[in-house]
């Protein structure tokens, strides 16, 4: 997976992301905000009234769902109730395989992040099978790999 993101080891991670990310589970295998959020655009005149982005991927969501619902319940809808194992099988089998937490308030502005295994990660750039998170990735973004730099 490194080789995805070498040509951005140079790039130093900006505060707001590296604030973003201390909220949730430690070490993901990769993690990337994109879009309007993270930088600014023609015809947005504060880039914190556009929502923050991020997407996580992570060996084994169902683990990190567990850890994220002790420290960030309310970012989950009434799914939240299910428990990890049943929002990780709704992640894996419902879509694209990415479980998404919206309309989250932070810091003064809205995010939404999703996650995703890095098995499903690694097909979707390989093989294009949904496009969804491989298409996230034509979008102006920032990626984020523990120990790449």
């Amino acid at each position: 997976m490194a080789a995805l993101i070498t040509s951005t080891k140079s790039l130093k991670i900006s505060p707001v992301f590296e604030r973003l990310l201390r909220i949730f589970p430690k070490d993901p295998d990769l993690a990337f905000v994109y879009g309007s959020g993270v930088f600014q655009q023609t015809g947005h005149e504060n880039i914190k009234k556009n929502m923050l982005d991020a997407i996580f991927v992570v060996k084994k969501p169902e683990q990190w769902h567990k850890e994220n619902l002790k420290h960030n319940k309310k970012h989950y809808s009434f799914l939240r109730y299910l428990g990890p194992r049943m929002l990780n099988r709704i992640q894996e089998g419902v879509g694209a395989g990415v479980y998404f937490n919206t309309l989250v308030p932070w810091e003064n502005r809205m995010i939404k992040y999703g996650v995703i295994s890095r098995d499903l990660f690694i097909q979707d750039m390989l093989d294009w099978d949904t496009l969804y998170v491989s298409g996230r990735l034509h979008k102006p973004g920032f990626p984020y790999q523990p120990g790449a730099g």
